[in-house]
């Protein structure tokens, strides 16, 4: 059997799981706390631009809680032994060229499991360090106005945080809302657009490990060899 054909096979069996169990966890804590009208205006086709380091006006971005994170990370079912994808993870739609290995990593392991993706941005040139650092992805999030486009970003986004320590996630940025990771994260302000504000795609920003060597081999629930910092 082709390779493309397992990667289809298991990334979708698991894509399902993952959704089953977060798209419920996510939605009711945003439902919970956001008070805020979705914008209605149409994102320009651009890469969008990261968060700004500074705290934001009361109102205008509402950061979860460290028990929302803990509980959205823990609903989410992770690979067991029983579950090790032994194919190796292939290059997907995000271009690697400057992001460092944990970021690859996170990129690979979502163009395979979430399929309907198909544009991932990457490395540019940004006032902050996330982007130039190689150290943050976004997630392009198809036709995100639909309950569907939602319910995807909201399983790429609990993904992402189950996969915090993992990855070295530092925060998600999702629908005008931070989720801190294993190292904190910003803050977001409104920009006034959907894609300032992170409606048409997830933000995930990692730790990096260093850049690549080019003797990685990144597999879902494991990379080898082990990056150092």
């Amino acid at each position: 059997m082709k390779w493309g054909k397992i990667a289809r096979i298991c990334g979708r069996g698991l894509a399902i799981v993952v959704s089953l169990a977060v798209s419920a966890a996510l939605l009711y804590a945003q439902d919970q706390n956001d008070a805020k009208p979705k914008p209605t205006e149409t994102a320009q086709a651009a890469p969008p631009s990261a968060a700004p380091t500074s705290a934001p006006p009361a109102g205008t971005m509402r950061v979860a809680n460290p028990a929302e994170v803990a509980a959205l990370a823990a609903s989410v079912p992770m690979p067991n032994e029983g579950q090790q994808f032994a194919f190796p993870l292939p290059v997907g739609v995000a271009p690697e060229n400057g992001l460092q290995v944990k970021t690859i990593w996170a990129a690979r392991t979502i163009g395979v499991l979430f399929q309907e993706i198909t544009t991932i941005y990457g490395y540019r040139q940004d006032p902050l360090k996330w982007h130039p650092d190689g150290l943050a992805i976004d997630v392009m999030i198809p036709d995100y106005h639909s309950d569907s486009g939602i319910q995807l970003g909201d399983q790429i986004a609990g993904y992402a945080l189950a996969n915090a320590k993992r990855w070295g996630v530092n925060h998600v940025i999702w629908r005008q809302k931070i989720y801190p990771g294993v190292g904190g994260g910003n803050w977001t302000s409104d920009y006034g657009n959907e894609t300032a504000n992170h409606y048409d795609h997830v933000h995930i920003a990692t730790d990096g490990g260093g850049y690549p060597t080019g003797q990685e081999t990144y597999f879902i629930a494991s990379m080898t060899p082990t990056p150092t910092a």
